[in-house]
């Protein structure tokens, strides 16, 4: 079976189950609170922080939330809040 039938299966499946995708297919869950709070989970670690970026692990690549005064609030095995100025939050492979 292709990939791409694969994941439109898993998809049907996962919506008949009625269960969240990023639990499923372990994905990242990004929460942005306007542009002063970033939370992301089902994270894989921190890769670097400093106040005008952050780069977090995910299990497909990563997530970088770029600004100024940024620091980390709360973090925990799963799921990291990223307060400050907040000018981007993109992925990178």
């Amino acid at each position: 079976m292709g990939s791409k039938k694969l994941t439109q299966w898993g998809s049907l499946l996962l919506d008949a189950m009625e269960l969240p995708k990023e639990i499923m297919l372990n994905l990242p869950k990004v929460t942005i609170i306007g542009n002063v709070q970033c939370c992301i989970e089902n994270h894989r670690g921190v890769i670097e922080y400093s106040g005008e970026r952050v780069r977090v692990a995910i299990n497909s690549g990563e997530l970088i939330v770029s600004g100024q005064d940024l620091v980390i609030k709360y973090l925990s095995s799963e799921e990291i809040a990223v307060d400050g100025s907040i000018n981007a939050v993109y992925y990178e492979l």
